[in-house]
């Protein structure tokens, strides 16, 4: 009987561990910023899940397995007295169909653009867009991650928005306005 409740649990956290072990060490990569040390922030967060009780995290454990993550970061951190965000990878993109090389060209210019953005947004807004758009956690699974409210994720949100389409705006106007001065000279 022993034995097969721990087969159980062990097949569990495998199956655990092949869903969420490549997106959790991106997430660990933005908030530490090495990736041995990421790796080993989820390391912790499986050893973690391995000594939960499967039926405590069953429903939500996406938001259990970003939080322990984001607390074993921080607290890894936190020994060095240091808090750095790095962007571990781009967010993924995907080819559409139909665009010419120069369409594709411009597209891909836009993404690392607004990445770049994104990059600079305050650690609060530039967290929340990770785990919304990067990782597609709920407003209620950010909060849950975040310790925030749901009211303040989507005011964090709505304010990066503003602020990553008022940029790229900028950037639009500010192109424009080279492209007319050399055709004037």
């Amino acid at each position: 009987m022993f034995g097969t409740k721990q087969k159980k649990k062990a097949a569990w956290v495998q199956s655990a561990l092949e869903r969420y072990e490549r997106p959790l060490l991106q997430y660990a990569m933005s908030i530490v910023g090495e990736i041995e040390r990421a790796r080993d922030v989820v390391q912790e967060t499986f050893m973690r899940l391995h000594n939960q009780e499967q039926e405590n995290i069953e429903g939500h454990l996406s938001q259990w397995l970003f939080t322990v993550c984001r607390n074993c970061a921080l607290k890894s951190l936190k020994k060095e007295d240091r808090y750095i965000y790095v962007e571990a990878q781009e967010f993924e993109t995907k080819r559409c169909e139909g665009l010419t090389p120069l369409m594709e060209l411009e597209r891909k210019e836009r993404v690392d653009r607004l990445m770049e953005l994104v990059k600079e947004l305050p650690k609060n807004q530039y967290e929340v867009v990770r785990l919304r758009f990067h990782h597609h956690h709920s407003y209620q699974e950010i909060s849950e991650i975040t310790g925030l409210s749901v009211g303040n994720v989507g005011f964090l949100l709505n304010a990066a928005m503003r602020n990553l389409r008022g940029k790229m705006d900028r950037d639009e106007k500010d192109e424009k306005i080279v492209y007319l001065k050399k055709g004037v000279a």
